[in-house]
């Protein structure tokens, strides 16, 4: 292999890898005092002791979907795609070159993996395994990871598709045949690892985090490889699925960031402070 086909997953990694354990410090999407932090740590249960709608992502599907797209925009959520869309604008002016430069050679056997591994159905796969798993081991913490994997991937579908079919985008023209499919951004596959990722580090802290991470940057970097989409597709869809991640995952999050304004001498300020749960 090339080093120039390395510097794409080496780049990502560092560029990337950040977001999930931004996620995994950051504060509550905020404003749902229903879902109180001593519930969120625990698969939550009703009164009645059966488990919660949140806990059955299947038979509650939609009504799930309905509550995790209102809980979406948040403090959160807007900086993860506020830094991911700076990064995805910056790219975007090179766009074509960054690509071209990826896949120079011809595509490489070595990230056609990837494309598999970062295929929706195969990240929804391991989801629904997880929760299977968890259901019939009745193993609560695996049964409540496996629905928090399908709840994120099911948003994180719905607000990729949305995007894909309202921007539009032409993807790279194929270097043999010259033909450019279409949409393009933001990249499906890598917002729906990196979402497999950041709920991993939610749950189960960066030694799984990180590996995790690893996976979805190598994933990322294989989209520009195989000449599949550009960087400005892979870094937003990171950030998307980041954002999905963090949405789901409400409380699950080592330390809690709160933002509150203060006055100061001559005028006011922005106090930030990270504490332990």
């Amino acid at each position: 292999m090339r080093w120039t086909r390395r510097v794409p997953v080496a780049g990502l990694a560092v560029l990337l890898a950040a977001g999930p354990a931004w996620a995994q410090a950051a504060g509550e999407p905020g404003g749902h005092p229903e879902d109180s932090e001593s519930a969120s740590q625990s698969p939550p249960q009703e009164a009645s002791g059966q488990t919660s709608p949140a806990d059955r992502p299947l038979a509650q599907l939609l009504p799930n979907l309905g509550r995790d797209v209102l809980r979406f925009p948040s403090l959160g959520t807007a900086v993860i795609l506020g830094v991911g869309g700076a990064l995805s604008a910056a790219a975007h002016r090179s766009d074509a070159s960054l690509t071209t430069h990826a896949a120079a050679g011809g595509t490489d056997q070595v990230f056609a993996v990837g494309g598999i591994v970062g295929n929706g159905w195969v990240q929804g796969g391991i989801a629904l395994g997880t929760y299977t798993v968890g259901r019939l081991k009745k193993h609560t913490a695996t049964a409540h990871l496996g629905a928090d994997l399908i709840r994120a991937q099911v948003l994180t579908t719905v607000l990729t598709a949305g995007l894909k079919v309202a921007v539009d985008r032409t993807r790279p023209p194929n270097q043999d045949t010259g033909y450019a499919g279409t949409h393009s951004f933001p990249s499906g596959h890598s917002a729906s690892t990196w979402t497999t990722a950041t709920v991993l580090w939610r749950h189960l802290g960066w030694k799984t985090g990180v590996p995790a991470s690893l996976v979805a940057a190598y994933v990322s970097a294989s989209r520009l490889q195989q000449n599949q989409h550009y960087m400005s597709d892979v870094v937003f869809g990171a950030a998307l699925g980041v954002a999905s991640g963090y949405t789901v995952t409400f409380g699950h999050g080592s330390h809690r960031v709160s933002i509150a304004p203060a006055p100061v001498a001559g005028g006011g300020a922005i106090v930030l402070s990270v504490t332990p749960r």
